[in-house]
């Protein structure tokens, strides 16, 4: 296996991200001459979005399906992003954002990153800033999302599904992976997002399926991840119609499954927008991508490579301080009254 690392940007990048671009450009132009604090610096992958409330009731047959173990290899690409927040000042919050597109084909691993994406958002320009990025969106959306506690999940959430339209777009007849599910209804992840890269992935034969880290949905009475534990893996177990028979604040595209694609792990929470059947499509990804503990590995390593270090956070509190900007790194409270007790658990 052949491992090509592209940086710094996808291919076209300048021209199909350039609303982010201009608008990362601009809002760092509001930074100058600013104290900034340093401190609480967490990345922020895009995982599953509020799956707290997706409870189903109802009762139903468990029905197996196995995978074709014999479908034909199709090349797999995979999208993630991640963030962090960088700095926070009294007005405003300076966040990062990466995103990483992972394509295997046979024996051949590609990585492609976008990013960082540095962007300056205050209470003063968060309107613009959103309405440059999502085109025309309502200004009362606006107001559900707080500055500091929201809009870092948020810009990850939009860049993160234009990575996706992009793959969509210029990619035929591959298996497309993504972090998370096929819920749409937040600012993060709009309905006509989210429909618009599945209708551009359908005409040119790509089948997408979302995988969910966790997730807390119970179906029939039980964990999903729990459901058809007694049969051997690899196995599917449709529970498309009693997810949606649930009250629930967000609409599901596409179908859901559980995954449970190799012994000794549980199952995956995957959403699923196809063209083919899901025993063909599933018997592909089987035959086309490794697992790990029943992930696609190409998955990992699109969350490995759009992950921010240390050394990111450097760099980039670096480029800050060209502005003028002043990193104020607070002292750790905890560690001057408890430093005697903790030692180094904490740290």
């Amino acid at each position: 296996m052949t491992l090509q690392s592209q940086q710094p940007q996808i291919e076209g990048s300048q021209s199909y991200f350039k609303a982010f671009l201009e608008s990362s450009l601009r809002s760092l132009e509001k930074v100058d001459g600013l104290r900034l604090y340093a401190g609480g610096v967490e990345n922020i992958v895009q995982d599953e979005c509020c799956v707290a409330f997706l409870e189903g009731r109802g009762e139903g047959a468990v029905e197996i399906i196995q995978p074709e173990l014999e479908a034909p290899r199709r090349p797999v690409v995979a999208i993630d992003t991640s963030s962090i927040r960088v700095a926070a000042g009294s007005r405003g919050v300076v966040i990062a954002v990466r995103g990483a597109i992972v394509t295997r084909d046979r024996s051949k691993t590609a990585v492609e990153v976008l990013g960082p994406l540095v962007f300056y958002v205050s209470y003063e320009n968060m309107g613009e800033l959103l309405a440059s990025v999502l085109g025309a969106a309502p200004l009362e959306a606006w107001g559900n999302y707080q500055l500091y506690n929201s809009i870092q999940r948020v810009m990850a959430g939009l860049i993160e599904k234009r990575m996706q339209e992009y793959a969509a777009e210029h990619y035929t007849d591959s298996i497309l992976l993504f972090d998370g599910s096929l819920s749409a209804g937040p600012l993060d992840n709009p309905l006509y997002l989210v429909g618009r890269i599945l209708e551009k992935a359908r005409p040119r034969g790509n089948d997408i399926l979302a995988f969910s880290k966790t997730s807390v949905l119970r179906v029939w009475g039980e964990l999903l991840t729990t459901l058809g534990a007694e049969a051997e893996p690899p196995y599917l177990v449709e529970v498309t119609q009693a997810v949606r028979s649930a009250e629930m604040r967000v609409r599901v595209l596409g179908d859901i499954f559980l995954a449970r694609l190799c012994p000794g792990c549980s199952g995956f929470r995957v959403d699923a927008s196809i063209t083919a059947s899901a025993e063909r499509v599933f018997g592909s990804l089987l035959r086309s991508d490794a697992l790990v503990y029943g992930y696609p590995e190409t998955l990992i390593l699109a969350h490995d490579y759009c992950t921010f270090s240390k050394l990111d956070v450097l760099a980039i509190q670096a480029m800050l301080r060209r502005r003028s900007v002043e990193i104020i790194h607070p002292t750790s409270i905890r560690d001057l009254l408890f430093n005697p007790v903790d030692g180094e658990v904490f740290r």
